[in-house]
């Protein structure tokens, strides 16, 4: 397998110098600011983009605002949504290779996914004291097939205690104009919409539950990208729509089979059984012969957890594959670490491996009760278009490429997810047993 990324890329050993998670945070500057909100508004006019605000009249920071996350079109409506206010925003730690400094200057910090680190409550009391907003994109990814992901109850957790409004702010329409699993190809989707909402006040806050502040959030932020558009009977001709759909949607409905299915044109397709299904101008799923088990893309995506979520429970998930290794320790590019061997159990995520410059093991072990999502990339721009899981720990991320075509990235998120649920229902019954 080739190590070359192109000129993000380094070889020899990792260097010692680390990303800077707890360097001060700036807010998006001035000198910045006057190019990104005319250029944001812009990209506004281009899709028609309706903001809906909704309770915020007079809203002036510090509050929290709470997004979801459909595409990269999600910022350039943050930007005309929240001005003039300015804020701060964590960022994936991809985001910054090579940008480190300028990427600080628009306001953000950078994060690794899925880890438990405490700096982000940090910066968050920074931002409130600074009277500036915090925002969160809180599923901390792109929607995998326009469907809102895993939301976690600390969220609730965090804006219960910090005594300020919370804001939502929920976009449909990004993920159909360019979809997580696509070519990259912008569909110049029209007519998007983003409705900006007070979800809590500071005194709405104090006499809410955890529960009902998660309820809410979860709520409000609920969106479903495929039905909007079929609701909102919104047209799509680009031709090669489908291309790319089976990233997501890896297991036939028809037999069941799974890792055979491949997209091609407007169509997505079992190589095993070989029906078909034909995606149509309005996001809905028309089998080309028999039944049509599912209209729309988050529907059969919906079906799918139900079956790893059964795999789960009846304890025969399990999942190894070689895999392809790189580290991301610091802006300047991956370190090629070498090849190594991936198993996702009951236990969580274990990958084995020896580094390739210096015949060094290497090893890390994501605990699944620790664990509630996991990070995945599809035909990721920095691995030669490969898909890919990120496993990180607080000090390093590792993009894991499987070198096989009998595995699904998209499953190992989900089960990822529902092994969490799954180890957390058992063990909230057992203490109900107890007392």
């Amino acid at each position: 397998m080739s190590r070359e990324f192109g000129k993000h890329v380094r070889g020899g050993p990792p260097a010692t110098k680390k990303f800077d998670m707890v360097k001060p945070a700036r807010c998006l500057q001035w000198q910045f600011a006057v190019f990104v909100w005319p250029f944001a508004k812009l990209r506004n006019l281009t899709h028609l983009t309706k903001i809906n605000k909704i309770g915020t009249k007079g809203l002036k920071p510090p509050y929290i605002l709470l997004c979801n996350h459909n595409a990269m079109y999600d910022f350039y409506v943050m930007f005309p949504a929240t001005m003039p206010a300015r804020g701060i925003i964590p960022s994936a730690v991809d985001n910054y290779i090579w940008r480190d400094h300028i990427l600080r200057q628009f306001g953000t910090v950078p994060k690794r996914k899925y880890t438990p680190d405490i700096s982000i409550l940090r910066t968050c009391r920074q931002a409130i004291k600074n009277k500036k907003f915090f925002g969160i994109y809180v599923e901390a990814r792109y929607a995998l097939c326009g469907l809102t992901e895993i939301i976690p109850e600390s969220v609730a957790q965090m804006v219960k205690h910090m005594n300020v409004p919370v804001v939502t702010l929920t976009c449909r329409g990004h993920h159909i104009n360019d979809p997580f699993w696509g070519n990259h190809h912008s569909r110049f989707v029209l007519h998007t919409e983003a409705d900006m909402t007070l979800a809590f006040t500071p005194e709405q806050l104090k006499k809410a539950s955890v529960e009902e502040i998660d309820s809410k959030i979860k709520e409000l932020l609920y969106n479903d990208d495929f039905r909007w558009q079929s609701e909102k009977r919104i047209k799509i001709k680009y031709k090669k729509r489908a291309e790319g759909l089976h990233r997501v949607l890896y297991q036939c409905p028809h037999c069941k089979t799974e890792y055979k299915m491949d997209s091609k044109g407007d169509k997505i397709f079992c190589k095993s059984c070989n029906k078909s299904w034909t995606l149509n101008y309005y996001g809905e799923l028309e089998a080309d012969d028999g039944e049509t088990e599912f209209k729309f893309p988050t529907d059969w995506y919906k079906w799918e957890r139900e079956m790893v979520r059964q795999e789960i429970r009846e304890n025969k998930y399990y999942l190894e594959c070689d895999v392809d290794v790189n580290d991301l320790p610091n802006s300047r590019g991956f370190v090629h670490m070498g090849h190594g061997k991936l198993i996702h159990d009951m236990t969580g995520l274990h990958l084995k491996g020896i580094r390739e410059y210096d015949n060094v093991p290497f090893e890390m072990n994501l605990d699944a009760a620790g664990q509630y999502a996991v990070h995945i990339e599809y035909n990721y721009r920095y691995g030669n278009r490969r898909d890919c899981i990120d496993m990180s720990t607080l000090d390093d991320t590792w993009y894991v490429f499987p070198e096989t075509s009998e595995c699904s990235v998209t499953k190992i998120s989900i089960a990822t997810e529902e092994m969490y649920k799954e180890i957390w229902e058992r063990r909230n019954s057992q203490s109900e047993v107890l007392k």
